[in-house]
This record gives C-alpha cells, sequence and structure tokens, in this order.
C-alpha cells in the first residue's frame, strides 16, 4: 500500500492509501493479471495512534481475469495481513477487541476500549466475542 496521505477529522485520523499496482493472483485459477475493471473504497478502523481513532481509507481495485476459460471474470483485490474480507477492523484492532470482549464482555468491555481510544457499543463488544472460535 502507498499511503498518499494522513488527514485530521476532528478527533479522528484519517489515513488514504492506495494500492501498489501490481500483478495479482486469480483466486479461482491463479494467473497473475493487471487489468484494471475499476476502482473501490474501502473504509476500516484500526488501532488508535495517542488515543485517537484510526480510519483506514483505500483504494483497492477491481481486476479482470485474463484466463478466458476462468469461470470468475473479475475479483477484488486483496491486501493480506491488512484486510480480511468482509471485515470491518483491521486484524491488529480485532485482536485487541477480542481480547477485551473475553476479559470483560459487554458494558465493561466497552469502557475499557473506549479508554483507549476504540467507540464500540456493549453489543459490538458481544459480537465480537460470540465471533470468536472456542477453545
Amino acid at each position: 500500500m502507498l499511503v498518499e496521505r494522513v488527514e485530521r477529522e476532528g478527533d479522528a485520523l484519517r489515513v488514504i492509501a492506495r494500492s501498489r499496482g501490481e500483478l495479482m493472483p486469480c483466486p479461482t485459477c491463479g494467473i497473475a493479471t493487471g487489468k484494471v475493471h475499476g476502482y473501490y473504497r474501502r473504509r476500516l478502523a484500526d488501532s488508535p495512534a495517542g488515543g485517537a481513532p484510526v480510519v483506514l481509507e483505500l483504494v483497492l481495485r477491481r481486476l479482470v481475469c485474463s484466463n478466458l476459460n476462468c469461470a470468475r471474470q473479475t475479483f477484488n483485490e486483496q491486501v493480506p495481513g491488512l484486510a480480511e474480507r468482509y471485515a470491518r477492523r483491521t486484524p491488529l484492532l480485532a485482536t485487541l477487541v477480542g481480547a477485551a470482549a473475553v476479559a470483560l464482555a459487554g458494558r465493561a468491555g466497552s469502557a475499557l476500549l473506549a479508554a483507549a481510544g476504540v467507540l464500540l457499543s456493549r453489543t459490538a463488544v458481544l459480537g465480537a466475542l460470540m465471533a470468536l472460535p472456542s477453545p
């Protein structure tokens, strides 16, 4: 990812970044392609910096598979280690929320996270707890 700019938005920090434009393999057939079908924006919450919430705004590509026999014609660019598919939080923030949810659950977990700069409702903390795998 290339960071284009960092902006202060109220109490939060907004980091705007885009992909480097490298070739990406098709998830179905594995053939690398760089042909762009379009672009889309993705917003992810990240762990706080200096007590301020951080939002990552990523500009990613929708790519066209160059294999004409592939069942998948287009696919979205994924950023390994930064965002899981359909995730609203980075893995680092998800780990932080999960740890607070396991230790305190609902309201107390929400209060602890708010002190750290992560604003989540008690229901969201309980949802993160329920999404964790059973030990």
